[in-house]
């Protein structure tokens, strides 16, 4: 409630402040507040993921993720990393877009996690 409570404030302080001087002060929070590069993985790649997507920003992210993504695509995957890339896509949507998703791709509504 304390964070809500801050992040109202917040809005409604950038709101009023002349939008020159926001931007600045947003400018500067997006760069400290940003995660940077990746580390170079020295130990273990998956766990250097794990630290770096925490502090990234939701722009970050999708930044990496969309070039990483074009990326993969010319590349040779087996077909199960592939499988574990759709699948951590799939887990991050709610229920409610899963449900719509599968609506459009399977009017019926079925969904089978295994080929038969």
């Amino acid at each position: 409630m304390i964070r809500e409570r801050q992040a109202t404030a917040l809005a409604f302080a950038i709101r009023d402040t002349h939008p020159d001087d926001a931007r600045q002060l947003l400018t500067a929070a997006l760069i400290d507040l940003s995660a940077g590069m990746p580390r170079v993985p020295f130990e273990d790649v998956r766990e250097d993921a794990r630290w770096w997507s925490g502090m990234a920003t939701p722009a970050e992210l999708l930044a990496y993720l969309s070039a990483a993504l074009r990326e993969l695509g010319g590349k040779a995957l087996h077909r199960n990393h592939r499988k574990q890339l759709f699948a951590a896509l799939w887990e991050s949507f709610e229920e409610e877009d899963r449900q719509a998703f599968i609506a459009r791709v399977d009017p019926t509504g079925q969904f089978r996690r295994k080929a038969q």
